[in-house]
């Protein structure tokens, strides 16, 4: 399943069951940001961890993934801090 939800520390997660849950706050973000958030949590989908397969694989799903990481780390307490 996907939800878009209102979580208070991530933007998006991956259950055990494969179910996709993201922060409606990654509509605020730069598409390419937005698009590493899903490739990463659809890379869960495969590697429930953060291994070196996984973050290859994340890497193949988002060309931009060390750009978007790194606004997420410049950016992402001011976007944390929107209300609904």
């Amino acid at each position: 399943s996907l939800r878009v939800i209102d979580p208070k520390t991530r933007w998006g997660s991956c259950s055990s069951k494969g179910d996709l849950m993201f922060s409606w706050r990654l509509v605020l973000m730069p598409p390419v940001v937005l698009d590493y958030v899903v490739a990463h949590e659809v890379a869960h989908r495969v590697h429930m961890n953060h291994s070196k397969k996984f973050w290859a694989l994340c890497a193949e799903l988002s060309e931009n993934a060390a750009y978007a990481r790194d606004w997420l780390k410049k950016n992402g307490t001011e976007i944390a801090a929107w209300k609904c």
